[in-house]
């Protein structure tokens, strides 16, 4: 099997150690060869995953299995350290850091001369390889590494991970990527931690062929606690695609690129809906941008958690009456799904994404973790579509 496959670790989130010994061992006995961990999950209990992070990556080293530590500013504060360093991993056994976000290419080109390193393959673009290449990278331990989304209806296209790993393989890079799971999946939310939002309720078995098709190299399992038959069912599928697909195939040409960034940045008017005052107030007119990973169901607007974490946003109250200008007062729950163009907020009840702020590219269920604060003006839903990776935009009253 030429295709590599992992699994993901959290110690001091779900799973007992036992529970993940027992996944190392079942793992590497299918020939599974990469552990993917995070340190950087705020819901991680500091002192277990301090406690548990030699021993269990020591034991994933002794069965010959690279292990994935993803890093950004936030892991020094639970592994209780000034400051990730090569030096640091290595003697914990972390064999591949993974940099999520918050460093420099010459940071990111120091850690590659000591081991290998994974890219964020979400975010990446030409110029930030280029970049790497000036600040004396070793590009032979370079690989890219698309993200996961926790958060529903947040997840990647298909297509845009295909382009996104054409551009990997331009420069000789690898690229992989997380295939959700229905079996123990992992907290906060439980709803899966997919890259590709279609595939975020497909078995891996019936993920996986369409992720080879994009042009993956490795596959990771994402959930906490895959069960056995799922592990068993991935690599029957990837062996079974490998057999009945020609070499060429797996390197596909990549679809046309997602629209670029507007020289000026759009503008879309909003019908507000009623009660939702409070939160608009700081999002009109003023530079938003769509994320750099941009959601395959949604617009997601970068500034909107850091604009609202200290605003509170009460859950909608469950009623059932829709006003006749077609948009939903935010204290009011709409009966049937939300349509294109509605701008909603994620409220209170939904943890650490609450102030998320997203515009929506398709209809979606109404969910009381969700507020609506208004809707594009008909005249201005065309321009949804011409927003792309981090495409700047305003919202004005309509």
């Amino acid at each position: 099997m030429n295709t590599i496959l992992g699994i993901s670790l959290y110690p001091g989130l779900d799973n007992t150690p036992g529970e993940n010994r027992r996944l190392l061992h079942e793992a590497a006995a299918l020939g599974f060869r990469r552990v993917f961990t995070s340190l950087q999950i705020p819901e991680t209990r500091a002192d277990v995953l301090r406690r548990e992070v030699r021993s269990l990556f020591g034991e994933a080293a002794a069965l010959g299995l690279d292990i994935i530590a993803d890093v950004s500013p936030a892991a020094c504060g639970l592994l209780g350290i000034p400051e990730v360093t090569p030096a640091w991993l290595q003697k914990a056994r972390l064999t591949t850091v993974r940099f999520d976000f918050g460093s420099d290419a010459d940071r990111i080109a120091a850690f590659s001369r000591e081991l290998p390193v994974q890219l964020n393959a979400s975010t990446l673009r030409q110029d930030d390889l280029d970049a790497l290449r000036r600040a004396g990278a070793d590009l032979s331990r370079l690989e890219g590494l698309h993200n996961f989304y926790p958060h529903p209806h947040t997840g990647l296209s298909a297509d845009y991970v295909q382009q996104q790993n054409a551009l990997l393989h331009r420069n000789g890079l690898r690229a992989g990527l997380f295939l959700a799971g229905r079996a123990g999946r992992r907290a906060p939310l439980h709803e899966g931690l997919p890259t590709v939002e279609a595939w975020r309720d497909l078995t891996p078995a019936l993920a996986a062929a369409p992720a080879l098709a994009t042009g993956c190299d490795f596959l990771i399992l994402s959930e906490s606690r895959p069960s056995l038959e799922e592990m068993q069912g991935l690599v029957t599928a990837v062996q079974d695609w490998e057999a009945n697909t020609e070499p060429a195939a797996g390197r596909p040409a990549a679809p046309a690129a997602a629209p670029a960034a507007a020289a000026a940045p759009l503008v879309f008017h909003v019908k507000p809906a009623a009660g939702a005052a409070a939160v608009l107030k700081r999002l009109w007119d003023r530079p938003l941008t769509n994320r750099q990973d941009p959601a395959a169901e949604c617009i997601r607007v970068a500034e909107g958690r850091p604009l609202l974490q200290d605003l509170a946003i009460p859950a909608a109250r469950a009623k059932t009456a829709a006003r006749t200008t077609g948009t939903h007062p935010e204290g009011t729950l709409p009966t049937a799904s939300l349509p294109i163009g509605t701008l909603c907020v994620d409220n209170d009840r939904y943890g650490r994404y609450k102030g998320e702020v997203e515009i929506l590219l398709t209809p979606r269920p109404a969910d009381p973790r969700t507020n609506v604060l208004g809707r594009i003006a008909p005249e201005d839903a065309g321009k949804l579509r011409a927003v792309g990776p981090g495409t700047s935009f305003r919202l004005l009253r309509a």
